[in-house]
């Protein structure tokens, strides 16, 4: 029993306690997380410009801010991450303009490939400048508008998350 709560705490990611998005510092606010059915898939930390637990104000707020995406299960098939890209898109924007359903099959067209245990995506919002996509290290674009900002950020800290678990994290309350 120890040995194994052992290993599973050695996976926990080393999340700094601050990270740039354009010209901001933003600081982390909590981390979590994610599992489906009963596999650890990957830690989400959410960094923002000011710490906060209240997610609809850091949903809404047009400031900077970043979710840093940290994968311990052994891989994660593009198609598996876009079918959840999907899925948490119609909860939080379930009858899009034709300018933001643009604007979201853009972002699912970044996951081409799979990503592996150690490897991350991070999602930077800059304020005017839009959401970066960083897949593996490497940007696949920047996908612009703050509503396609409060869609993203919804999936990870709405009312209808894709992980409760992973949404108190990342608020800070677990």
């Amino acid at each position: 029993m120890l040995w194994g709560a052992l290993v599973h705490a050695a996976q926990v990611p080393n999340f700094p306690g601050e990270i740039s998005i354009g010209q901001m510092r933003c600081v982390l606010n909590g981390f979590g997380l994610r599992k489906k059915f009963v596999v650890d898939v990957y830690y989400g930390a959410l960094y923002v410009a000011e710490k906060s637990s209240d997610a609809p104000t850091i949903i809404q707020a047009d400031k900077a801010k970043g979710i840093v995406m940290h994968f311990v299960y052994k891989e994660v098939e593009a198609s598996k991450l876009v079918e959840t890209w999907k899925e948490g898109f119609e909860k939080t924007a379930p009858n899009p303009s034709a300018a933001l359903k643009s604007r979201l099959e853009t972002f699912m067209g970044y996951f081409t490939e799979p990503v592996k245990k150690g490897e991350e995506i991070r999602l930077l919002y800059e304020p005017g400048v839009g959401t970066h996509v960083m897949i593996k290290g490497h940007e696949k674009g920047v996908v612009p508008g703050a509503d396609f900002m409060q869609a993203l950020w919804g999936i990870f800290l709405g009312d209808k998350p894709a992980s409760e678990a992973l949404k108190k994290g990342m608020l800070g309350q677990s």
